[in-house]
């Protein structure tokens, strides 16, 4: 977020690039680490990975476009036409609720309900402080043996097909 919060004066297309490039790099940490803990899941375990990859797109694609046609000041939208940002605002939720919830079911060895990863939710979304107490809980599960070999076998499976 320290690349977004830089604002020029009389620029405000570099501002907005600038602005966009930080959320991008912000939540890309999310999107990888959705994808990668989704691969260490047990079979067993059944989230929807297509949806969470498909509201990552819609939300980082509604917010860029909102933000580049209204040069970063952002817009409101009223009647119908707000009836897609209710969506749009779904789409964020589940995108960072995700891997929320596939860090817990890989803890917890079965499907984690909403409620026992909402804590987990808001250490995302205030992610400068809430790094500290998940990145150590993903680089225990990473580097467990089990989810060493996970990866090889997602890994082996990938260079098949």
């Amino acid at each position: 977020m320290f690349v977004g919060s830089f604002k020029i004066d009389g620029n405000p297309t570099l501002t907005t690039i600038l602005f966009l490039s930080g959320v991008l790099i912000y939540f890309s940490w999310i999107l990888l680490v959705g994808h990668a803990l989704f691969q260490l899941l047990p079979d067993r375990i059944e989230l929807n990975y297509n949806l969470f990859i498909i509201n990552s797109f819609i939300w980082l694609t509604s917010y860029a476009a909102v933000m580049i046609i209204s040069e970063g000041e952002g817009m409101t939208f009223s009647g119908l036409a707000a009836l897609p940002g209710f969506y749009v605002f779904y789409a964020i939720v589940h995108f960072i609720m995700f891997p929320a919830r596939v860090l817990r079911s890989i803890e917890q060895g079965k499907k984690a309900a909403i409620g026992e990863c909402i804590g987990d939710f808001f250490l995302i979304v205030f992610l400068p402080i809430g790094i500290w107490f998940i990145q150590p809980r993903i680089n225990q599960i990473t580097t467990s043996k089990e989810g060493i070999q996970k990866l090889n076998d997602a890994q082996a499976s990938r260079e098949e097909h």
